[in-house]
């Protein structure tokens, strides 16, 4: 086989692999993941990619957990967590390997904490969400857990019963204040951050994709976050927002909400990155409607 022709992780030992002789497998033309591991190199190097390297070798009963658990299920995990090492679980007393670009941890894990995805044995979403609570900022653990309600349907009920099960980890306490505060709802990692950075800066609990309508019951839009109490929207512009057709339309529905008496709070990317800076906005809104003293 040409090299040319080798379009996935494969395994080498003293002889080669897929097909290449030994020095062949060994070219500049594929990077090492890990030792006996082979990635081409035109291959993007992502948390997936080198996984499925990761999961030609013999696992003994280990499955991917931590960030790499997140990568297949879909679950938002900051870029650091990305770029850094594959997160495999062994069961206890079974052997933890150690090699370059896996980290192994020894863990109990029950029948109901393990799924497959695209053919690799990963945590469940809720144990996913608890594993992550020891490496990740409160925000950053609500945006997890709110994905894994929204995408895999995962109930209150379920996250507690992960939580209670596992007696003693790092991280306990963090999962147990972030679970009760989770929202289906919520349709973007930035907004699910936003809400708990309002909340933990003892801001009213705000509502998540709210309807608005005007005094006719006819439908105005619909904010990521909002106050109908005290109408005001919260909105989140992200990178889409940048786009031109779509600053139009967001501008043309604000002028709408402000037209029927709704405060629109504009919060951008900088803003989380400093996060009393959305702070201040949300509290300049509820002082201007009399909801804070």
């Amino acid at each position: 086989m040409d090299e040319e022709e080798v379009g996935a992780p494969f395994r080498v030992d003293a002889q080669g692999g897929a097909g290449l002789t030994r020095s062949r497998a060994r070219h500049s033309r594929f990077t090492m993941p890990s030792r006996g591991l082979r990635i081409p190199r035109d291959l993007p190097q992502t948390m997936g990619v080198r996984m499925q390297a990761v999961a030609l070798l013999p696992r003994d009963g280990a499955v991917f957990c931590g960030a790499s658990a997140a990568t297949l299920l879909g679950l938002p995990i900051p870029i650091r967590l990305e770029d850094g090492p594959v997160w495999l679980m062994v069961p206890e007393g079974a052997p933890r390997a150690r090699r370059e670009g896996v980290r192994a941890r020894q863990a109990d894990i029950v029948p109901e904490e393990r799924v497959e995805v695209e053919g690799l044995p990963c945590t469940s979403p809720a144990r996913t969400f608890v594993d992550l609570a020891a490496h990740l900022s409160i925000a950053d653990l609500a945006a997890v857990g709110d994905a894994a309600m929204r995408l895999w349907a995962v109930t209150p009920g379920e996250l507690q019963r992960v939580i209670r099960r596992r007696l003693r980890y790092t991280g306990k306490v963090k999962a147990r204040y972030v679970a009760p505060l989770l929202d289906a709802g919520a349709e973007s990692p930035q907004e699910s951050r936003l809400r708990m950075i309002m909340l933990g800066d003892g801001l009213p609990a705000p509502s998540v994709n709210l309807v608005i309508r005007d005094d006719a019951g006819q439908f105005l839009a619909r904010c990521d976050l909002g106050y109908e109490e005290w109408r005001i929207a919260i909105e989140y512009d992200g990178e889409v927002h940048g786009l031109e057709e779509q600053r139009r339309y967001d501008a043309t529905r604000r002028t709408l909400l402000r037209s029927h008496d709704w405060y629109v709070v504009e919060v951008i990317a900088d803003d989380l990155r400093i996060p009393q800076r959305a702070i201040a906005k949300v509290r300049a809104a509820l002082r201007s409607r009399r909801a804070l003293t």
